[in-house]
Formats: structure tokens, sequence, C-alpha cells
């Protein structure tokens, strides 16, 4: 079948550093968007309630766990979908959507029953103060139960980006950080005609952001013409090996970022021991998630790139996207850790951080910003595992990192150095796992390439 046209033959013909800085630049600021979901409602908060501070941080890695599900199977679609393009098999790539949209939905079922049935129990095994308890899950049982809005947005999102079209998914993220950060202190405060909500505004805040996004993208999809048709309609069929291109790469990417909540959930239980540790890390992860995001939001520029060009056996482009990748990566993290190391006050007192607070989030800063330059490695690492359509490298490496390593770390130099351990144990983590697995994915380039090649490569 002849595609001639296709918005996604830029990925086979464009010069690379156009290709990746076009591709890239919408989803970086896209993400930086998302990443003000994270910590608008934070900020108007803490100058409401400092325990409803402390609330959020403790549902966060629930909220967490929402965006591994989605993003995983979004990112399990966007790979496939790339390749079945790079492939000129548009029929293919429009029914590996709708297969992803499917297990989308199906997931998006499961935390509104998550949301219905464990809320409480969850905020009450870090904290036993009422109050705290009350205001968390309050926050969280919203955030969970209205979670399908995430969910069809990050998917939408992600076959945007598959095809080649960043600019949509920064226009939809994009209208719904604009609308969390609008009605947020409106229905947090009660300003105006707006009712007083506070904890609950935020949440309400955020979830109506979400829709936002969503419908916009299911309106950009219904009424643009597209590569791809993600909907359900007459051709659809259900095809095992289908999901199974998608599971490959989405299932092991889910509990790789899955793995995050487990260990700040863990942390949190070490931290509890610490006074307002666990209000601190809640912060630094809202506040690190404006150099982690762009970031992000520049490997989902690369990946459809370069699991095109695996799909099409153009090597030499693979490597000059995922060189370009890297350095920009690396750039991005350079400039982080010098804001995290010589601003940590200006950053803390946006929280309405004082006191033992301001001097705990301090010294935390400064030591957990020293991993970030080996993080940029490690994120393009995931990345290169999850272009060649296969995702278990990706969860070792993850695993080894966050489990294998920084949670006993963090459990040892607690005790020997207390604190400021834990603080450290993400920059030793980071370092030993890059040193392991940098070698191993330069073979396994080397390995799919020749499969590819050799036409033994699976779906």
């Amino acid at each position: 079948m002849d595609d001639k046209g296709l918005r996604s033959d830029k990925m086979r013909n464009q010069p690379m550093g156009r290709l990746l800085w076009g591709m890239s630049l919408p989803p970086m600021l896209s993400m930086l968007s998302h990443a003000l979901y994270n910590i608008v409602d934070s900020i108007f908060v803490s100058h409401y309630n400092m325990k409803a501070l402390e609330a959020i941080a403790i549902a966060f890695p629930l909220q967490m766990l929402i965006i591994a599900f989605a993003t995983g199977i979004g990112t399990g679609s966007n790979a496939l979908v790339a390749k079945k393009l790079g492939e000129k098999k548009k029929k293919e790539a429009s029914l590996s959507a709708q297969t992803g949209l499917l297990i989308t939905l199906i997931s998006a079922a499961l935390f509104i029953i998550i949301g219905v049935f464990t809320t409480k129990p969850f905020i009450s095994s870090f904290t036993n103060d009422p109050e705290t308890i009350s205001l968390g899950v309050q926050y969280l049982s919203i955030v969970l139960i209205f979670s399908p809005f995430a969910f069809v947005e990050i998917h939408n999102s992600k076959i945007f980006q598959a095809t080649g079209n960043m600019k949509v998914p920064m226009i939809t993220q994009t209208l719904g950080a604009v609308i969390n950060v609008i009605f947020d202190p409106l229905l947090i405060f009660g300003i105006g005609f707006f009712p007083e909500l506070g904890i609950r505004g935020a949440a309400i805040a955020t979830v109506g952001g979400q829709f936002c996004s969503m419908l916009a993208g299911i309106l950009f999809f219904r009424f643009t013409k597209q590569d791809v048709k993600p909907f359900f309609g007459k051709g659809f069929r259900f095809n095992k090996e289908i999901v199974w291109g998608i599971m490959k790469v989405g299932l092991p990417t889910t509990i790789l970022k899955g793995v995050g909540s487990f260990t700040v959930t863990i942390l949190n239980t070490i931290l509890r021991t610490y006074i307002n540790a666990i209000m601190v890390m809640g912060i630094y992860i809202r506040l690190q998630s404006f150099v982690f995001m762009p970031v992000f939001g520049l490997t989902q520029g690369a990946l459809p790139i370069m699991s095109y060009n695996y799909g099409a056996k153009n090597k030499k482009r693979y490597y000059k996207a995922l060189k370009l990748s890297l350095i920009a990566a690396a750039a991005i993290m350079a400039i982080g850790t010098l804001v995290f190391q010589f601003f940590p006050q200006a950053l803390l007192s946006l929280f309405n951080a004082e006191g033992e607070v301001m001097a705990l989030g301090v010294q935390a800063f400064r030591l957990l910003s020293i991993s970030f330059i080996f993080a940029a490695v490690g994120i393009m690492l995931t990345i290169i595992f999850q272009s060649l359509t296969n995702g278990l490298a990706a969860l070792c490496l993850s695993l080894m990192r966050q489990i294998a390593l920084l949670i006993p770390l963090a459990f040892l130099l607690s005790h020997f150095i207390g604190l400021n351990g834990i603080w450290l144990s993400y920059s030793i983590a980071e370092f030993i796992s890059i040193a392991v697995f940098v070698p191993i994915a330069l073979a396994f380039i080397r390995k799919k390439f020749d499969l590819k090649n050799s036409g033994h490569e699976e779906i």
C-alpha cells in the first residue's frame, strides 16, 4: 500500500537536528504544562493548610501509579504505531492505536475501584493524624475515581506523537494545565462566587483540567486529518499479536514507572521516622518534575523517531537521534542541578516553607540534585530499549536502580549517616545502574538491527 505523503514520513527524510527539535519542543512544553498539575495544587494548598500539603505528599504515589499505567500503555501503543508507519502498514497502525485504547479503558476502570475502596487505608498507613487522613482521603478519592480522563488524554497524546504530530498534544495538555491553574485558587480559597472547597477544590481543578485535555484530543482526532484512526469502528477486531506487541513494551514501561510509585511509598515509610521529611520529599518530587519533565518531553520526541528508523532499518539515523537526544538531556539536567544547588531557599519558599522545613529542604535539594546528570543517561537507556520494541531491559534497569539498589542503600545509609544517607542513595544507585547498562544497551542496538536486517525480527 502506497502511503506517500504521510505526516510521519518526515522521520525518514528530515535533517535530524531540525527533526528532533521540531518533534521534541512541543512535548517538552506539554510536559512542563503537565508538571503544573503536580506543583500548582501543592503551592496553593500549602498556603491554605500545611497538613493538606502533607496529605498530598502521602497521596502522590497513587497519582504516580495512574501516570505509570496510562503512560505505559500509551508508550506501547506509540512504539508499535510508529513502527508500523515506518513499515508502511497504515491499517495495522490504526488497529494498534484502537487496541491500545481498549487496554487503556480497562486499566482506568481498575483505578475507579481503587479510588472507592482503598484511599483511607492507604493514607492511614503513613500518618495517625485524623485531619491529615481526612484531607488525604478527600483529595485522593476524587483523583482516582475520575482518573479515566487522564488515561484517555495520555493515550491520545501518545498516538499523536507516534505519527510525528507533536503540536496537538502540546495544545491539549497546555489547555488542561491552564484550566487547572485558573480553578485551583478559585476552588481552594472560594474566590468570588466559587465555594471554598479546600483540598477538594485542588482535586476538582486537577481532574477538570484532565477532562478538558481529553476532550480536546478527541475533537482533534474527529475533525482533523491524521495518519491513524484511534477510535473503534467497523474494522476493529481483537488481535492477540497486537495486544502482545503493545504489552511487550507497555507492561514493562508500566512496571518501570510504577516502580517509582512503589519506591516513594517505601521511602515515605523510612522517612516517617524523621519529622517533616515526607513533606520535604513531596515538595522535592514536584519541583524536580520541572527538570525531569522537559527530558521526558525530549524522549517523547526521540522515541517515535528512533522507533520509525528502526522499522525503516536506518541504523545511521537511529544513532544520530540517540546521540543528539543524550546531549540535550544532559544539558537540561545540568541546568537543573545548578538551580537546585544554588537556589534551594527560593524554591522552597514557593511552598511556604520556613524554619525546620526550610533547613531540611535545603540540605535535601543539594544532595538529591547530584543524581540529575546520571539520571539523564538512565532515561535515555530506557528509550533505547523501548524504541526497539523490547521493554525487558528497561524494566531490569529500573528494578536495579530503584529496588535492588536505591531502597537497600536508603535503608542502610539512613542507619549509618542518617537522613542525608537517604538523599545520597539516589546518586549512588543511578551511577551504578548506568555503569552496568550502557554496554548492554550498545550491544542490544547492534543485535536488534542485525535481526531486523536478516528478517528474523518479531512483531
